[in-house]
């Protein structure tokens, strides 16, 4: 295990551990600290520590006794002990004592020039105060080389020691960098690193054609789009190539079995569409047999049919019946009203004209029958309204009566007088009767005189 605590440029990981006071001629205070590994066979736990006026940087780690060379098991129980750990940047000169296996005291390090020089061959620069710091992480050559030809963005030691810090060897480097669509810097290698962005997903995304910066392989990963879900939405996808509709897909559930079938049914639907259409539960069945029915092409017309309950069928069956192109608000009005096919087939094969679905929808709230309707289309009294022919319903007049007082002579009566007619009792065959006595045809306000006084 190894912890690290460092300036608040980099981790901050701050652990229980003693320092010792530290050197009176120096701004740095370097120390180790062995505490003993039960059952670790020949591994110790060494802490290194680096003390300075701008923060503590603490590394612990599992190593073997033999890496600390002039230190034997027997020293661990007791005594001043004297040993030193080669690194690639340097030596680490350990002085100090063991109490009952527990044993610190300072550190001296002495650099490796031969790193330094090699270091400035790859044109990487290191400070003085840095090689302690990569001495103590045990930071190799070979890393820092590996790390160099990994990446462009690896500039300085800085940013060896941040890659480092987040587990970024060169490999995992090498291949964000080759397929990655835009340019790295270090923050976001780390930050795909810490997010377990797999180099599988970046691939994915490569082939399918997103150009994403590198940050939102993270978001993706964090919401768990991964390489196999890319592989198969991206053939079948044709929005934009953009982290937010692969997360918002993935989130609502969406496969891209889905996005295929409802593509192979017709449908070129956007994101929010799709998302709409699988929240709303419509499937590409759906989908071809509102197609099929004539229904207007947009996602949204579906789904607003589909949460009305208007079946394709119903839209066949309502268009064959009225004979034209319905709307997709006027087939939900007439759905939601009741209005049945079979009685939108009794008016429209009556004759009347219907001039939107409102009339239609007026007409089956008052039970106007078709046969009303049928006789008013006959007549000289084609051009009446729905409110006429509602009205003519609503006092009770209907075509028996309609057809008897136009076979009486009275073909010409308003609506209004048709309504008085039967609302005063007249009937058809009153008016023949005093027709034959010779009053002949009477008008209409006459007509009703004579019958309210009894004659």
């Amino acid at each position: 295990m190894k912890v690290i605590s460092s300036t608040p440029l980099r981790l901050v990981c701050l652990a229980a551990i003693a320092v010792g006071l530290r050197a009176a001629d120096s701004d740095t205070d370097y120390r180790w600290r062995i505490l003993p590994k039960f059952g670790g066979g020949d591994r110790i736990n060494l802490t290194l520590s680096r003390h300075t006026d701008r923060g503590l940087t603490i590394s612990t780690n599992s190593v073997p006794l033999s890496s600390l060379h002039g230190l034997e098991r027997g020293d661990l129980w007791g005594g001043a002990v004297s040993f030193h750990i080669r690194r690639d940047a340097g030596t680490l000169l350990c002085k100090g004592s063991f109490v009952m296996g527990v044993g610190s005291g300072p550190v001296r390090f002495e650099p490796d020039p031969h790193f330094v020089a090699e270091l400035k061959a790859i044109a990487i620069s290191v400070s003085e105060d840095q090689l302690p710091e990569l001495a103590f992480e045990d930071v190799r050559l070979s890393t820092v080389r590996d790390l160099r030809a990994g990446c462009a963005c690896v500039r300085t030691i800085d940013d060896v020691l941040q890659l480092n810090h987040h587990g970024v060897d060169g490999r995992y480097l090498r291949q964000v960098s080759q397929f990655s669509s835009s340019q790295l810097d270090v923050e976001d290698v780390t930050e795909m690193k810490d997010h377990g962005v797999q180099v599988s997903l970046l691939e994915a995304l490569k082939a399918g054609g997103y150009q994403l910066p590198a940050r939102s392989a993270a978001e993706l990963q964090d919401h768990g789009v991964d390489s196999s879900f890319i592989r198969e939405m991206a053939p079948q996808f044709r929005g934009d190539r953009t982290a937010h509709n692969l997360i918002a897909l993935r989130d609502h559930g969406v496969s891209p079995e889905f996005v295929r079938s409802l593509r192979e049914a017709g449908a070129m639907p956007s994101t929010d569409e799709i998302i709409q259409m699988h929240d709303h539960g419509i499937d590409s069945a759906t989908v071809r047999a509102a197609k099929d029915a004539g229904i207007e092409s947009s996602p949204g017309a579906v789904i607003q049919l589909h949460d009305h309950g208007v079946e394709p069928a119903y839209v066949r069956s309502m268009e064959a019946a009225l004979h034209a192109k319905v709307t997709v608000n006027g087939l939900i009005e007439l759905h939601d009203h009741g209005v049945s096919p079979e009685f939108a087939q009794k008016i429209s094969d009556s004759g009347f004209a219907l001039r939107d679905e409102r009339q239609l929808i007026q007409l089956h709230e008052h039970g106007v029958p078709a046969d009303l309707a049928a006789e008013v289309a006959r007549s000289h009294r084609a051009a009446l309204t729905a409110d006429q022919l509602v009205q003519l319903h609503d006092h009770g007049v209907d075509a028996a009566f309609l057809r008897s007082f136009d076979a009486a002579g009275y073909s010409s009566a308003s609506v209004n007088e048709l309504i008085e007619l039967h609302d005063h009792g007249v009937t058809a065959d009153y008016a023949r009767h005093l027709q034959t006595e010779g009053f002949g045809v009477l008008p209409v306000n006459k007509l009703i005189q004579m019958k309210d006084h009894g004659v």
